[in-house]
């Protein structure tokens, strides 16, 4: 639960009010589902164009954290509730920009990211919810 996705949901869930967010959450990064990332890797596993290469298999959609948060506060809370949060210190060395390319993965392998942010939460927040009502989180 140390990752972004899984903190912020299990903290709204909890009912933390105001949200606290490491950093000004101006943090920009690419969130992708699992399934997505699962898929790239047979893709990568399954192709002789692959051996010995690397490939960036990530969505290729930027969200900063604040609009995350923003997104999973009104997925949890309902668009009524304005979100309000705190910025707590961010860690030392944050890098506040990770944008990875995925042009190689789509040239060479076909592969796209292809689940939606709003449509990964749909999925994750109740199984994290399950998890907080279980007590396992």
């Amino acid at each position: 639960m140390s990752h972004v996705v899984p903190d912020l949901v299990q903290k709204v869930l909890k009912g933390q009010d105001p949200l606290h967010i490491l950093g000004t959450g101006d943090q920009v990064r690419h969130y992708t589902y699992g399934g997505d990332l699962a898929r790239g890797i047979v893709d990568c596993v399954d192709s002789d164009k692959t051996v010995n290469d690397d490939f960036n298999l990530s969505t290729a959609e930027s969200t900063t954290v604040l609009d995350l948060a923003d997104l999973i506060w009104r997925k949890i809370k309902g668009p009524d509730v304005p979100l309000r949060y705190v910025s707590d210190p961010a860690f030392e060395h944050d890098v506040q920009k990770r944008v990875p390319s995925v042009e190689k993965a789509k040239r060479v392998v076909g592969f796209e990211a292809s689940t939606s942010l709003d449509d990964m939460l749909d999925e994750v927040i109740p199984w994290i919810a399950r998890a907080v009502e279980d007590g396992t989180i």
